[in-house]
């Protein structure tokens, strides 16, 4: 069985794999809980056989370290983790130094490719957005990185008094009439122009990741492909 976790700034995505590739179980975690040495994936690891931690980790060493005492202390066993390399699995990093590439964004252009083999703009929509397009031979074009939509939101809201942001998806994208629509409506339209402005006039499809995904889906053009554990998926083509 192998263990793999996407921890992401805000949250914490894990699934454990049976031998054969197959998820088991799947869950998300906020990044306190593991801090505190609650490991919400550990009934699941119960059974015998665990024999790898695959980790892809964009929020720092201090994490890393509660893992690592967990993973030692409980199993017997040191997390893999994953890193961002010039070249891997048929893509090409466009970064000028790639290990400066953040490892959730190779992650993810590594899955698109294996699963496409094509040219594409992965877009991974969390607390940040990245935008990344890769070209018709792997190579990595560059992206864009923006804040995210709960953070883009938060950020404006913090120096407006007395606007409350009703919870939900959106369900138009029309000029607000209230300060709360245009703040939720304004934010989300910005995060769809900047994905549809990476792919205009190139006509390729989008593999879209994040916890923002689902809200922002309805809106993209087709095709748009759901992939919500993208970045889960690069790690066994990393670290095979």
């Amino acid at each position: 069985m192998i263990l793999e976790l996407d921890i992401g700034n805000s949250r914490i995505k894990w699934r454990t794999l049976a031998a054969q590739g197959q998820a088991v179980a799947r869950g998300s975690c906020s990044r306190k809980e593991v801090s505190d040495g609650r490991m919400p994936w550990g009934d699941p690891l119960s059974a015998p056989g665990l024999r790898r931690i695959r980790v892809s980790n964009v929020a720092g060493p201090e994490i890393a370290a509660d893992l690592d005492r967990w993973a030692r202390d409980a199993l017997g066993i040191a997390p893999e983790y994953a890193r961002a390399t010039g070249c891997g699995a048929g893509v090409t990093s466009g970064y000028r130094e790639p290990a400066k590439l953040g490892v959730d964004r190779w992650l993810a252009l590594l899955a698109a490719w294996h699963e496409l083999s094509r040219a594409c703009v992965v877009a991974d929509a969390g607390t940040a957005v990245t935008v990344d397009v890769l070209d018709g031979s792997g190579v990595h074009q560059g992206g864009y990185i923006v804040p995210g939509l709960t953070l883009m939101l938060n950020a404006l809201l913090s120096g407006t008094s007395g606007v409350r942001l009703s919870a939900g998806p959106v369900a138009t994208l029309a000029a607000g009439t209230c300060t709360s629509d245009a703040v939720l409506r304004g934010g989300t339209a910005m995060t769809i122009a900047l994905i549809e402005r990476t792919r205009s006039g190139l006509e390729l499809p989008l593999v879209l990741t994040g916890g923002d995904a689902d809200l922002l889906a309805p809106w993209l053009a087709e095709p748009t492909l759901l992939r919500p554990e993208l970045v889960l998926d690069g790690l066994g083509l990393a670290l095979p």
